[in-house]
């Protein structure tokens, strides 16, 4: 069989998209200013001990057909993975892969020949290949397969070329996970979803989740402090992370979620709304997964050094690639500094990362995985803005700092994973994962909150926060297909575990410290006595949850038609938390008891329905419960709230244009929650499960490319939310997280003929206003009988130019903010907490790849 050109992979049909899973997974990002020459020198020495088994793999995957050469393939649908098989070895391969839908294969593992690896894949589906002369070859079917895929000719199949041109399309729209635990096209997954790709992540210099989030599609973002956000879809929260597919027990937002940085990460997943089934509990909002960096099958190398206004800097190498000459032994290193001004005098951030990985094929059926990263995040920084009592937000300079001289932010972040992935018979796969996190934050809280306009003062409150939450996650399942009533169906089955124990300690100012006093809003603060052990002479607040969560999921795919899918699934929860005071009442300051709650067996349910129109058009309708334990919201008898409970309902219609290049989402979504959490009206301190909510509205999104050099990545969302209680007991604003218009979108273009070399490119993000309606008079101090915050919609734009200097340097230069728009990014429903955006900035960048 002879090896012609570079013709790679189709995207015409959504089955093939995952195929650039892989190569999109190899790639790297970014670097700072810190000992950069011994870095550079690391970086060289690796480079030299890892090149020449690189290259020698190279040589080999190019022999003769008789030639052999190892092959990592997973087992995914026959079209999928045939196809990716022709792209590894070249050979221009043409069929249809819609006659190919329900049929799958176990992949490869090992060293083949190309012969070889074309009869494994093909044995026992019905088909082999078939010459169609100049180099070409097409998939003829067959009857009566026998071993080795050979068989007499009923129907020679009708063909879709494959070619490499569509790659960069599918590293823009890539394969996720975050609503299966096998990677599916978008168009098989039906709720909505999202993933900020790696082209994305480079473009606009991404350093944290909060970066990525604020170019997904429908995501809104809030400040809670510095470093620790939350985030919101469909006015709801997205409740959990996901790291490759593993829940854990971090939510978006408190003391044990620090925002991530994107340095070990290929790409971030999001899926819109309830996903309790392979999560543990469905918060409305979704989740999202971040999808760690692969070690490569072949050696790749970069570098990165940042720099720019605010003393923004950033250096970042990222080396991997083979660490055997069979290649069955595979690393990456990733080590990232990135240090920054924040926009406030005397504030300042730096970020370390460090992240490694090994695989190993232990067998042609058996994948092991294992890696750490360790994160340390530390600065000064500023606790957010008062509002003030007049119901108007703070008017003052964005450089303005108002707080303490020591005032700090410290946290420290270990994680640890190992997988094992295990090929059986009949096409199926089972997977076990570990996950292990800990991390460890040291705050020093010196803030202001309720600015009175009368006094032109505020309050100031401070405190000494230190928490310790670590995390051990297990996951294992199984996943294949199976024949039913003379069709192929797919099935997932599996269970997890997940125990987190959290001790949070606050050490709260000494009164006669003189540290607690009332400032003027509009002068600097500052701090008469340095802090030195004031916190440890006040009150204490120690506290200690432990939870426990345990369950067992399962997913179905029923093919019903060759066009209709039926997705039925389910999980069966347990679930308890165990939260318990000091018995020191001089270390439990708030007078807090002793919490315990449970959940057994509770069932959460999932339908879909998903219509292949075309091989363009998909519609799709689905149903998702919501049920998310409460846990932190006392009764006055001291027991925990009930849970939220509710439900999605989604329809919608996802397609594919110019050939797969552009990929299109509409969805129409309802969604009601009740049991919101509520202050009692009678018992000051404590809350009761009476609210409800309701989120409708539409989602709009267009990823990919319009034309080979003109990339696009857009979303439009429209909420509309009815929040039942609007009086201060809501426990959680609606209005605040829900605006009712937020429209994002990211686009770059290479420029033509002799100005290739150049590419520009830009993003904007326009928010419509988000308000909180007060009816109790809270926030005036009780001055007056209600109010309404607002914080005004806002537009920003960013600009970026990059030059490819050579194949293996790029320059670019990014402007965020070009405009300057002053604009308030973070709504608090208290009197502490708003947050400005940040003000124009300029980034260069300068990148090496090998």
């Amino acid at each position: 069989m002879p090896l012609i050109g570079p013709e790679g992979i189709d995207s015409n049909t959504r089955s093939l998209r995952r195929i650039a899973s892989r190569a999109s997974m190899a790639k790297a990002p970014k670097t700072h200013p810190m000992a950069f020459a011994a870095r550079s020198l690391f970086l060289a020495l690796a480079i030299a001990a890892i090149h020449p088994v690189g290259v020698a793999q190279a040589q080999t995957a190019g022999a003769d057909t008789g030639a052999r050469a190892h092959y990592a393939i997973a087992p995914g649908p026959l079209a999928d993975v045939l196809a990716q098989f022709a792209a590894l070895t070249h050979t221009p391969l043409s069929f249809d892969p819609a006659t190919l839908a329900g049929l799958r294969s176990d992949g490869l593992n090992g060293p083949y020949s190309v012969d070889e690896g074309f009869r494994t894949l093909l044995r026992g589906s019905g088909y082999a290949l078939d010459a169609k002369g100049n180099g070409m070859w097409s998939l003829r079917r067959v009857k009566d397969t026998d071993a080795n895929g050979a068989g007499s000719v009923t129907e020679t199949l009708a063909p879709v070329v494959v070619t490499a041109a569509n790659d960069a399309a599918k590293s823009l729209n890539p394969p996720t996970t975050v609503g299966s635990k096998e990677a599916l096209s978008a168009r098989d997954i039906p709720q909505t979803v999202s993933v900020v790709t790696q082209d994305q992540i480079q473009a606009l210099a991404m350093r944290t989740v909060d970066d990525a989030m604020r170019y997904a599609p429908g995501v809104t973002t809030e400040v809670n402090q510095p470093g620790f956000s939350s985030y919101y879809s469909r006015g709801f929260p997205i409740s959990t992370i996901q790291f490759d597919g593993v829940p854990t027990g971090i939510v978006t937002s408190g003391i044990s979620g620090p925002t991530e940085g994107l340095a070990a990460y290929d790409r971030v997943e999001v899926l819109y709304g309830p996903a309790g089934i392979l999560n543990g509990f469905g918060g409305e909002g979704g989740i999202m997964n971040l999808v760690r960096k692969r070690a490569p099958e072949q050696f790749e190398a970069s570098a990165q050094i940042s720099a720019g206004t605010y003393s923004n800097g950033d250096v970042q190498a990222d080396i991997g690639g083979p660490l055997n000459a069979a290649g069955t032994l595979r690393g990456r290193v990733v080590v990232d500094e990135q240090y920054q001004h924040e926009m406030q005098d005397t504030t300042w951030l730096r970020n370390q990362q460090f992240y490694g990985t090994l695989e190993a094929d232990i067998t042609p059926t058996t994948l092991v995985r294992v890696g750490a990263s360790y994160t340390d995040i530390y600065g000064k920084l500023m606790y957010g803005l008062p509002n003030n009592t007049d119901y108007t937000t703070p008017d003052v300079s964005r450089s303005t700092y108002l707080g303490p001289d020591w005032n700090w932010f410290s946290t420290q972040r270990t994680n640890a994973f190992a997988e094992v992935e295990q090929k059986l018979e009949g096409g199926w796969t089972a997977k076990l994962s570990y996950n292990f996190m800990r991390t460890t934050t040291d705050v020093l809280t010196g803030a202001l909150f309720t600015n009175d306009v009368a006094l032109d003062q505020a309050q100031h409150y401070s405190v000494n926060t230190q928490d310790a939450n670590t995390q051990n996650a297990l996951d294992v399942y199984a996943t294949g297909p199976f024949a039913l009533f003379g069709r192929t169906h797919h099935l997932t089955i599996g269970a997890s575990y997940l125990h987190t124990n959290d001790v949070t300690n606050q050490f709260l100012i000494n009164p006669d410290s003189g540290l607690d006093f009332e400032g003027d809003l509009y002068a600097p603060l500052t701090d008469n006595s340095a802090y030195s052990n004031d916190f440890a002479g006040g009150p204490q607040n120690d506290v200690t949850t432990d939870s426990t969560q345990f369950g067992f999921y399962g997913n179905a795919r029923f093919s019903l038609a060759d066009p209709l899918t039926l997705v039925l699934g389910g999980r069966v929860t347990w679930w308890s938390s165990d939260s318990t005071p000091s018995a020191d009442p001089n270390d439990n300051y708030f007078g807090n008891v002793a919490t315990r709650d449970h959940v057994t067996a509770k069932f959460s349910p999932m339908v879909g329905l998903i219509y292949d129109i075309n091989d363009q058009h998909t519609l799709y309708a689905s149903y998702a419960s919501i049920f998310q334990p409460q846990a932190g919201d006392e009764t006055v008898s001291g027991q925990v709230i009930k849970p939220l409970e509710g439900n999605q309902f989604e329809v919608g219609e996802k397609a594919e244009f110019l050939d797969g290049l552009l990929t299109t989402n509409i969805a129409l979504f309802h969604i009601r929650e009740k049991n919101r959490a509520e202050s009692d009206p009678i018992n000051t301190g404590y809350y009761i499960a009476a609210g409800e909510a309701q989120s409708q509205g539409v989602d709009l999104r267009a990823t990919g490319k319009l034309t080979d050099d003109w990339k696009i990545g857009a979303g439009y969302t429209y909420t509309d939310w009815r929040n039942y209680d609007d009086s201060f007991t809501a426990h959680q604003s609606f209005s605040v997280v829900a605006p009712k218009h937020v429209f994002k979108l990211w686009t770059s273009y290479t420029l033509p003929g002799e100005l290739r070399r150049w590419t520009v490119g830009g993003a904007t993000y326009v928010q419509s206003r988000t308000f909180y309606k007060d009816s109790s008079g809270f926030l005036s101090n009780n001055t007056l009988p209600s109010g309404t915050l607002v914080a005004g919609g806002y537009a920003t734009l960013d600009l970026s130019v990059g030059y490819q200097i050579n194949k293996h340097l790029n320059a670019s230069l990014l402007v965020t903010n070009v405009f300057d728009r002053k604009y308030i990014s973070s709504l608090t429903t208290g009197g502490i907490g708003t947050y400005y955006g940040d003000p124009v900035k300029v980034l260069f960048t300068l990148r090496a790849t090998m």
